[in-house]
């Protein structure tokens, strides 16, 4: 029995110091800090607050200040490298009558060789989970504001000043920006309530917005949601858009693909390899332009509706509803087999309000 009690033993100090191996070795150091700094601002002060790895939060008030809390955690399994991260972490504050300059700096007295590699591991997005830096904003609602923040959120209501947002690895959520706007999103999510006045720079994003006036879209590898939209105007890379309201529409688009639930007024299109469905044009619209190439368009109009239409072929699959009457088709080139369509929907009018020039892919016109 002895000899049995001390195996036993002997594998109880074993598993024990392996847990205390385990243990030590998932330990966390732990940092909290907390400060709030306030400004004295004038009423032409610009407002420019960068941060990373946390979340911004905006609060408007009616007083010329701004008030800033900052709330930090840094976890480290080793102390000396807790020291080190809180040695390179600072503040840069600059407040002057035109602006006010807030930036949060995590790379303070690193290397060029460490910063190069933490520059490298956020490209490939890999987080320092070791830090977040919160910071929580009250200010005055319509100064001119610049936010840029990476691996964090921005959380803000409505905002009545021209706003500039450049965001990275995050989510953006506010409500009406009513002034110009420009956003600049990366591996990023937005939800937007209202913006008349605004241009989007995006790439392998998320966005959808409520309403929308005059839109500028630069986008890449993402999706957008668009309920209602007056004007707008987009360059597309491999996107998918969803447009449930649209009045005027200008695209360009390259692997994209377009649907709109309701078309208004005046189109004007560009396709290539992608897909474009229209599905309910109102009666009454102006016209509808558009050239594709490799693309499929499915037009969807209005059994009311009365236009002319031109359409040349090459290599297309054409569909045209009974709605649509040929009047004259023309061989323009035997050897391409292109050809064009001229003809009228509902009655002839005068000009021609609907002109597709399509190559390859699938182009269909027909009432819904």
């Amino acid at each position: 029995m002895k000899i049995k009690f001390y195996k036993t033993g002997g594998r109880f100090l074993i598993i024990g110091a392996f847990l205390l191996n385990c243990f030590i070795a998932n330990a966390q150091f732990t940092e909290t800090r907390e400060f709030v700094r306030r400004f004295k601002i004038q009423p032409e002060t610009r407002i420019d607050i960068t941060n990373k790895y946390g979340r911004i939060e905006l609060n408007n008030w009616k007083k010329d200040s701004v008030v800033i809390f900052f709330k930090m955690e840094i976890n480290e399994k080793k102390p000396i490298k807790l020291a080190k991260t809180l040695d390179n972490l600072d503040f840069d504050f600059s407040n002057s009558q035109h602006y006010l300059i807030v930036k949060t700096m995590v790379d303070k007295n690193r290397s060029q060789i460490e910063s190069e590699f933490l520059k490298f591991k956020e490209t490939i997005l890999q987080t320092n989970g070791s830090i977040r830096i919160d910071l929580i904003v009250w200010m005055p609602e319509n100064r001119e504001l610049r936010l840029e923040n990476k691996f964090g959120d921005i959380i803000m209501g409505d905002y009545d000043g021209e706003t500039e947002i450049n965001l990275s690895n995050g989510k953006l959520k506010c409500g009406d920006l009513p002034k110009r706007a420009n956003l600049n999103l990366s591996f990023a999510g937005a939800s937007i309530n209202n913006m008349p006045n605004a241009r989007i720079i995006s790439n392998y994003s998320d966005i959808n917005i409520r309403n929308s006036g005059t839109l500028r879209l630069e986008t890449k590898s993402s999706t957008i949601e668009i309920l209602n939209s007056n004007d707008l105007s987009i360059d597309s890379r491999r996107d998918k858009y969803r447009i449930r309201i649209a009045d005027k529409l200008d695209a360009y688009g390259n692997f994209s693909h377009f649907t709109v639930s309701e078309f208004k007024n005046k189109a004007n299109i560009r396709l290539s390899y992608g897909s474009l469905d229209m599905e309910k044009i109102h009666a009454d619209f102006n016209n509808i332009y558009v050239e594709s190439r490799s693309a499929d368009l499915s037009l969807y109009f209005n059994p009311e509706a009365k236009f002319n239409f031109q359409i040349t072929e090459s290599k297309t699959d054409l569909k045209l509803g009974r709605e649509l009457k040929v009047e004259d088709m023309e061989v323009l080139d035997s050897k391409e087999n292109k050809v064009r369509h001229s003809g009228y929907f509902g009655k002839k009018m005068k000009e021609d309000q609907l002109i597709i020039n399509a190559v390859g892919g699938e182009t269909n016109v027909l009432s819904y």
